[in-house]
């Protein structure tokens, strides 16, 4: 890796690990410090076909709404001034259709042990099969399954998010 690349990550790990609070333990209806994606399956606990109530008992009420013509967009921030943590897509009838990581959340990994901030070709070491869609600024590795296909985003050749994707809906997001 060029010492260019080097310095663009190391800026921005610097700038990902001040804007995360430290770890505490997870109450019922509280957005976790340290979320697990289960491929093909959930992000933090929640899963394609969730209603907004079982978002909300999940992961608590502090979140923002991003409204646009087609679907609904909650996004659940941490505080520090960092687009970090994660978001929900909800289609017209009020289930979960996508899920995705906002920005590189520390601490956040797959139920293997893929870590975010992981090189990217970690992901072959993880998951059999994966195919790479590029998308504006970067790339997802996804793995297509029969009801939901799982990505795996990556930037200057590292894992940057994850999310879970129904049918229908753009790995970019």
């Amino acid at each position: 890796m060029s010492l260019a690349k080097r310095f663009v990550v190391a800026v921005f790990l610097i700038a990902a690990v001040a804007a995360v609070p430290t770890a505490g333990a997870r109450q019922a209806g509280a957005f976790p410090t340290r979320g697990i994606f289960v491929a093909g399956t959930s992000l933090a606990g929640i899963k394609l076909g969730d209603t907004q109530a079982a978002v909300k008992a999940k992961l608590g009420p502090r979140y923002e709404v991003f409204d646009q013509s087609k679907d609904v967009v909650w996004l659940y921030e941490y505080q520090g001034g960092e687009p970090l943590g994660m978001g929900v897509r909800f289609d017209k009838n009020l289930k979960v259709v996508a899920l995705f990581t906002l920005g590189t959340p520390v601490g956040w990994k797959t139920d293997k042990g893929l870590k975010l901030f992981d090189p990217i070709s970690n992901v072959y070491q993880y998951y059999d099969t994966a195919n790479e869609s590029r998308c504006i600024g970067y790339d997802a590795l996804t793995m297509p399954g029969k009801k939901f296909t799982s990505a795996f985003y990556s930037a200057a050749g590292i894992v940057y998010g994850f999310a879970l994707v129904g049918p229908g809906q753009n790995v970019c997001q």
